[in-house]
């Protein structure tokens, strides 16, 4: 077999190790548009907004092969799950405007996977930290994109002001595809 042939398939085999990822929605795994039914959570009558959108992360790594002073993470997957039980809605203040910005809490979370899971594949860590390194890129991320979810809710006034919906809108509509 020639060479570049081996070289193609090592580096096909190292991405794949690399860097997993899957979203989860209502139990099935994609990427799919929210749907109010997806929404099982009791709503919270004394919450002045009328839903709430929760989504949860699962980061993992098989194991870890070192070459001298480098840790190379082995089998590292990363899952985003739509969390339907602490997700609710008002009864009767369903509508496709709210359903449209809560699907943006949602895709925050998609933008959240994939920097994780790119920054992960992209970073050289330590032997000696390499646990550490990739608690600390994980919680910082965390943190970047709960931050984002709180600009966008502080910017659309919870979807209430329209301009700005749309153009949040068009940014998730950018970032991610479905």
């Amino acid at each position: 077999m020639p060479l570049y042939i081996v070289f193609i398939l090592v580096l096909m085999g190292t991405v794949q190790t690399v860097a997993a990822q899957k979203i989860m929605v209502n139990g099935s795994e994609g990427n799919r548009p929210l749907q109010w039914t997806d929404f099982t959570g009791t709503p919270d009558n004394s919450s002045p907004y009328l839903a709430h959108t929760a989504w949860k992360t699962n980061v993992k790594y098989s194991g870890v092969t070192f070459e001298g002073e480098r840790a190379i993470l082995q089998g590292f997957e990363m899952t985003l799950e739509f969390d339907p039980k602490t997700s609710w809605v008002k009864k009767g203040k369903e509508s496709a405007e709210l359903l449209k910005h809560e699907q943006g809490h949602f895709d925050v979370g998609v933008l959240y996977m994939r920097e994780a899971v790119q920054t992960i594949a992209g970073t050289a860590f330590s032997r000696a930290n390499y646990k550490e390194e990739f608690q600390k890129i994980i919680k910082d991320l965390h943190q970047k994109y709960v931050g984002l979810g709180r600009q966008y809710d502080t910017e659309t006034n919870h979807s209430i002001k329209k301009e700005e919906q749309e153009k949040w809108n068009a940014f998730f509509g950018d970032k991610v595809k479905r």
